[in-house]
């Protein structure tokens, strides 16, 4: 009989570590716009918001709860949050120094066919982005070790935070 093998990366490593989180708290919201669900098992201790393709209105809703006492992690592309969302990001979660773990992913090989919207024009032009942004930490892991601690410290410092996952 074959055994199956699930891989930690870190997109699995990611939603665990929210799943300990919010163990000890209720008020860990995952805000995601139709991306990441072969990671979410529908067992979450978190409360899971599919806000379909609606980045720009998903960074303004998860500014709004983090402000009513959420802990938000807003998760999708990194193309469509460092770019398309900029300005709502400044304005709505940075400026207001909203609680917001933006989590972004890349796509991978097979995003490169979908052009520019899907991928970066060199490796990192989203960080470069981040970086201009008040009141912004900025978290870069390498491995699925400093996935789980930049998830902890974002959790804990209660500022913004962009986390870039490997």
């Amino acid at each position: 009989m074959s055994e199956v093998t699930q891989v930690q990366d870190s997109r699995r490593i990611f939603i665990q570590t929210l799943n300990e989180l919010a163990e000890t708290n209720s008020k860990i919201v995952l805000v995601t716009c139709d991306v990441g669900f072969n990671y979410l098992t529908g067992e979450e201790k978190f409360k899971v918001l599919n806000l379909g393709i609606t980045e720009f209105s998903s960074s303004i809703i998860s500014s709004a709860l983090a402000l009513s006492g959420y802990f938000v992690v807003f998760y999708t592309m990194i193309p469509f949050m460092a770019f398309r969302c900029h300005e709502q990001i400044r304005n709505a979660i940075t400026l207001h120094k909203s609680n917001v773990l933006l989590a972004g992913v890349l796509g991978g090989p097979s995003y490169k066919m979908l052009g520019l919207s899907h991928n970066l024009l060199y490796p990192m032009e989203d960080v470069d982005m981040m970086k201009t942004l008040p009141n912004m930490e900025i978290y870069l892991p390498q491995n699925n070790e400093q996935v789980v601690e930049a998830v902890k410290q974002a959790f804990s410092h209660e500022k913004p935070s962009y986390l870039r996952l490997p």
